[in-house]
Protein backbone atom coordinates (compact mmCIF):
# COMPACT_ATOMS: atom_id res chain seq x y z
CA UNK A 1 0.00 0.00 0.00
CA UNK A 2 2.93 2.37 0.67
CA UNK A 3 4.22 1.95 -2.87
CA UNK A 4 0.77 2.69 -4.29
CA UNK A 5 0.39 5.80 -2.13
CA UNK A 6 3.81 7.13 -3.13
CA UNK A 7 3.30 6.44 -6.83
CA UNK A 8 -0.13 8.07 -6.87
CA UNK A 9 1.18 11.01 -4.85
CA UNK A 10 3.99 11.64 -7.29
CA UNK A 11 1.69 11.33 -10.32
CA UNK A 12 -1.06 13.59 -8.93
CA UNK A 13 1.51 16.10 -7.73
CA UNK A 14 3.08 16.32 -11.17
CA UNK A 15 -0.33 16.75 -12.83
CA UNK A 16 -1.41 19.46 -10.39
CA UNK A 17 1.89 21.28 -10.80
CA UNK A 18 1.38 21.35 -14.57
CA UNK A 19 -2.29 22.38 -14.36
CA UNK A 20 -2.17 24.93 -11.55
CA UNK A 21 1.48 25.89 -11.22
CA UNK A 22 1.48 24.92 -7.55
CA UNK A 23 3.09 21.87 -6.01
CA UNK A 24 2.49 20.12 -2.75
CA UNK A 25 5.22 20.06 -0.13
CA UNK A 26 7.41 17.61 -2.04
CA UNK A 27 6.80 14.72 -4.40
CA UNK A 28 6.50 12.05 -1.71
CA UNK A 29 4.60 14.07 0.89
CA UNK A 30 1.00 13.52 -0.32
CA UNK A 31 1.53 9.76 -0.45
CA UNK A 32 2.77 9.59 3.12
CA UNK A 33 0.06 11.90 4.40
CA UNK A 34 -2.62 9.92 2.53
CA UNK A 35 -1.60 6.82 4.46
CA UNK A 36 -2.40 8.68 7.70
CA UNK A 37 -5.47 10.62 6.58
CA UNK A 38 -7.60 8.66 9.04
CA UNK A 39 -5.55 10.28 11.86
CA UNK A 40 -6.37 14.01 11.56
CA UNK A 41 -4.43 14.96 14.71
CA UNK A 42 -1.33 13.43 13.20
CA UNK A 43 -1.84 15.38 9.97
CA UNK A 44 -2.35 18.58 11.99
CA UNK A 45 0.83 17.93 14.01
CA UNK A 46 2.80 17.38 10.83
CA UNK A 47 1.51 20.59 9.26
CA UNK A 48 2.18 22.51 12.49
CA UNK A 49 5.78 21.29 12.60
CA UNK A 50 6.14 22.15 8.90
CA UNK A 51 4.80 25.68 9.53
CA UNK A 52 7.14 26.12 12.49
CA UNK A 53 10.05 24.91 10.38
CA UNK A 54 9.10 27.35 7.60
CA UNK A 55 8.92 30.25 10.06
CA UNK A 56 12.25 29.45 11.73
CA UNK A 57 14.06 29.10 8.41
CA UNK A 58 12.34 32.10 6.79
CA UNK A 59 12.58 34.53 9.69
CA UNK A 60 15.55 33.04 11.54
CA UNK A 61 18.12 31.20 9.46
CA UNK A 62 17.61 33.26 6.28
CA UNK A 63 18.31 36.48 8.21
CA UNK A 64 21.53 35.08 9.62
CA UNK A 65 23.08 33.39 6.59
CA UNK A 66 22.62 33.34 2.85
CA UNK A 67 20.51 30.31 2.00
CA UNK A 68 19.60 29.10 -1.46
CA UNK A 69 19.64 25.87 -3.42
CA UNK A 70 21.03 22.79 -1.70
CA UNK A 71 22.08 24.71 1.38
CA UNK A 72 18.54 26.02 1.95
CA UNK A 73 17.09 22.57 1.28
CA UNK A 74 19.50 20.93 3.71
CA UNK A 75 18.94 23.48 6.48
CA UNK A 76 15.16 23.28 6.03
CA UNK A 77 15.03 19.47 6.14
CA UNK A 78 17.44 19.37 9.08
CA UNK A 79 15.40 21.99 10.99
CA UNK A 80 12.22 19.97 10.35
CA UNK A 81 14.03 16.85 11.52
CA UNK A 82 15.03 18.56 14.77
CA UNK A 83 11.50 19.87 15.38
CA UNK A 84 10.13 16.39 14.71
CA UNK A 85 12.44 15.03 17.40
CA UNK A 86 11.47 17.79 19.83
CA UNK A 87 7.76 17.18 19.21
CA UNK A 88 8.23 13.45 19.75
CA UNK A 89 10.14 14.06 22.99
CA UNK A 90 7.49 16.54 24.17
CA UNK A 91 4.66 14.07 23.50
CA UNK A 92 6.58 11.31 25.30
CA UNK A 93 7.40 13.55 28.28
CA UNK A 94 3.83 14.82 28.59
CA UNK A 95 2.58 11.25 29.01
CA UNK A 96 -1.08 12.19 28.89
CA UNK A 97 -1.09 13.33 25.27
CA UNK A 98 -2.43 10.91 22.65
CA UNK A 99 0.03 9.16 20.36
CA UNK A 100 -2.04 10.54 17.45
CA UNK A 101 -0.07 13.77 17.81
CA UNK A 102 3.06 12.14 16.38
CA UNK A 103 4.46 13.79 13.27
CA UNK A 104 4.31 11.82 10.00
CA UNK A 105 7.82 11.02 8.80
CA UNK A 106 11.14 12.54 9.74
CA UNK A 107 11.58 14.40 6.47
CA UNK A 108 7.99 15.33 5.62
CA UNK A 109 7.82 18.61 7.64
CA UNK A 110 11.09 19.83 6.13
CA UNK A 111 9.95 18.98 2.61
CA UNK A 112 6.70 20.89 3.13
CA UNK A 113 8.58 23.87 4.60
CA UNK A 114 11.06 23.89 1.73
CA UNK A 115 8.26 24.12 -0.83
CA UNK A 116 6.57 26.81 1.27
CA UNK A 117 9.74 28.89 1.11
CA UNK A 118 9.41 28.91 -2.68
CA UNK A 119 5.68 29.36 -3.23
CA UNK A 120 4.29 30.57 0.09
CA UNK A 121 3.03 28.79 3.19
CA UNK A 122 -0.72 28.82 2.53
CA UNK A 123 -0.62 27.76 -1.15
CA UNK A 124 1.74 24.93 -0.21
CA UNK A 125 -0.38 23.70 2.71
CA UNK A 126 -3.54 23.99 0.62
CA UNK A 127 -2.16 22.04 -2.34
CA UNK A 128 -0.64 19.46 -0.01
CA UNK A 129 -4.01 18.79 1.61
CA UNK A 130 -5.92 18.76 -1.71
CA UNK A 131 -3.46 16.35 -3.34
CA UNK A 132 -3.41 14.18 -0.20
CA UNK A 133 -7.20 13.78 -0.31
CA UNK A 134 -7.11 13.01 -4.04
CA UNK A 135 -4.42 10.38 -3.47
CA UNK A 136 -6.44 8.78 -0.67
CA UNK A 137 -9.53 8.60 -2.90
CA UNK A 138 -7.52 7.11 -5.76
CA UNK A 139 -5.99 4.58 -3.37
CA UNK A 140 -9.50 3.40 -2.51
CA UNK A 141 -10.39 3.09 -6.19
CA UNK A 142 -7.22 1.25 -7.16
CA UNK A 143 -7.43 -1.04 -4.13
CA UNK A 144 -11.00 -1.87 -5.16
CA UNK A 145 -9.86 -2.75 -8.66
CA UNK A 146 -6.94 -4.86 -7.46
CA UNK A 147 -8.65 -6.68 -4.60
Amino acid sequence: MVELALALGIAVNLICTELFGLASGGLIVPGYLALHLNQPARIASTLAVAALTWAVVRYGWMRLVILYGRRRFGITVLTGFVFHGLATAWIGAAGHLPADLRVVGYLVPGLIANSALSQGLWPTLGMTLVITVIVRLLMGLVAGWIG
